[in-house]
């Protein structure tokens, strides 16, 4: 199992093969790997504006036994 310490000198041996510095190499890492806020944030703003285009929808267990018993179109 890899440890922090060695990931730390995975970084910094990536760093001198690549001519960047190793905390660039770790901000690019992560970067990589977390969310971008704007994305996030867009993605919420479609979710806003489906969710009032099609209004409230009722999934209470009975509304969703009915549906299930029609079937689906």
């Amino acid at each position: 199992m890899e440890t922090r310490d060695d990931a730390h000198q995975e970084f910094e041996a990536d760093a001198r093969n690549s001519g960047v510095r190793s905390d660039e190499v770790q901000r690019r890492s992560l970067a990589s790997v977390r969310p971008d806020a704007r994305a996030v944030k867009a993605l919420l703003t479609r979710i806003r504006r489906r969710h009032e285009a099609l209004g409230p929808m009722d999934l209470s267990e009975a509304a969703l036994r009915q549906l299930r018993d029609d079937g689906r179109p």
